[in-house]
């Protein structure tokens, strides 16, 4: 007995964490970005947000449970109640208001990228500006922050893809960077991504990645991720595994078709609409099979009812249904905008997570076709008990490549 509540306190203590992160990761923090250089390694990326380059990722000081890896990241909003101040030389955060609390003192968790990244590809371009890899051994490629959907006037609201990049991500470079990481031990899943290509050329760029996947290790079938949009085609869909293509995301978005339409003008108008892109998910796993086939919705722009139908709908049929929690970004359609409240998206998440265990889905099953299935994914780990003692989460990677798959 004395066994069960000491987990149950130790759930209890993570799910307060994650509450108290998440609430910081929606609301913001409000500080000075020049009173943090002194805390940055100079490598900061940008947050995406507002397209800074102060260090993000950060974990309280002293806390015994998470080890900093729980949800929640440091994003600059001069509206929040939280602010960030330096005392004696050390970042600490308040919550302002008329009883002024003082949550803790933060450290930064930029994590030392691996060695690899510093190699440079045959033709010169840093491993770093092709990729990243995170620590569970996930390597995430976005090939361009380009959509072609923004020079129609029909990208998505909430995206803000429109930035011109000097480097190209050849499938060269993606190739010879996936092939060392996999020989180095060190990565073992794709994640290819970006916007929409112009004339819907993505087919033909991916089957290129793959080629110079196979070629480089002598796999005829890699653990990667196509993030695509829906075909009007279906037996493009086959094309992707047919290529080694493990698994296939295409994320909806918006789950109320009247609502998507709105929000998703050129993925109504060039994807068949929002039946053609529930049918693609269905057809998908009869190709790559239960749960290797994935879809994102944005939480927080439709109603939370129409959000859980989605979910439930697809986990149900095998496709990873998730739903991020939307935070406004800068030169989107919605820069301004505020998301739901930190309990609404708490609630949102513990429901999904509630789904997930309802139809059987596994933990490593979330990693299969996503480097994250929102806060839902870190729900489901505490409720499953996967962590220490001490409360610290467990470590998960993905597996080396099956040796089987070689040619």
């Amino acid at each position: 007995m004395a066994q069960n509540t000491d987990k149950q306190a130790i759930k209890e203590a993570l799910f307060k964490e994650l509450a108290l992160k998440t609430d910081i990761g929606n609301l913001g923090v409000n500080f000075d970005p020049e009173i943090l250089k002194p805390f940055s390694s100079g490598k900061a990326r940008s947050n995406g947000f507002g397209r800074a380059t102060y260090p993000s990722s950060f974990g309280f000081v002293g806390a015994k449970l998470s080890g900093g890896r729980l949800e929640g990241g440091l994003r600059l909003d001069g509206d929040s109640p939280y602010g960030l101040v330096v005392e004696n030389g050390k970042p600490v955060i308040y919550k302002f208001g008329p009883h002024t609390v003082k949550i803790g003192e933060i450290e930064f968790n930029e994590r030392p990228q691996p060695e690899l990244l510093n190699r440079k590809t045959s033709d010169g371009i840093l491993f770093s500006d092709i990729a990243n890899i995170s620590p569970e051994g996930h390597i995430h490629v976005n090939y361009s922050k380009e959509c072609s959907l923004k020079d129609k006037g029909e990208d998505c609201l909430f995206c803000n893809y429109d930035i011109r990049e000097a480097i190209i991500k050849t499938p060269q470079h993606v190739g010879e960077v996936y092939a060392a990481a996999v020989e180095a031990g060190i990565g073992n899943h794709l994640n290819l991504t970006s916007g929409f290509m112009h004339e819907r050329r993505e087919l033909e760029y991916y089957l290129d990645i793959a080629e110079e996947i196979k070629k480089r290790t002598g796999l005829k079938e890699f653990r990667g991720t196509a993030v695509v949009g829906a075909p009007l085609d279906f037996s493009v869909i086959d094309k992707y595994k047919e290529a080694g293509f493990s698994s296939i995301r295409m994320n909806i978005e918006i789950w109320d078709k009247y609502i998507w339409r709105a929000i998703c003008p050129g993925k109504h108008n060039h994807c068949g609409g929002w039946e053609n892109w529930v049918k693609a998910l269905e057809y998908a796993v009869g190709i790559f099979g239960r749960y290797q086939v994935a879809s994102n919705i944005v939480g927080g722009i439709e109603p939370k009812k129409s959000i859980l139908e989605g979910i439930e709908y697809q986990v149900s049929r095998g496709i990873l249904g998730s739903a991020s929690a939307w935070r406004p970004m800068v030169d989107s359609g919605f820069e301004g905008h505020r998301s739901p409240t930190t309990a609404w998206h708490l609630d949102l998440q513990h429901k999904i997570a509630a789904i997930y265990k309802q139809n059987g889905v596994k933990f490593e099953q979330l990693y299969n076709v996503s480097p994250t299935a929102g806060l839902a994914r870190t729900i489901f780990q505490i409720e499953e008990g996967l962590f220490d003692e001490n409360g610290k989460l467990t470590e998960w990677k993905y597996p080396q490549q099956n040796s089987a798959l070689r040619a």
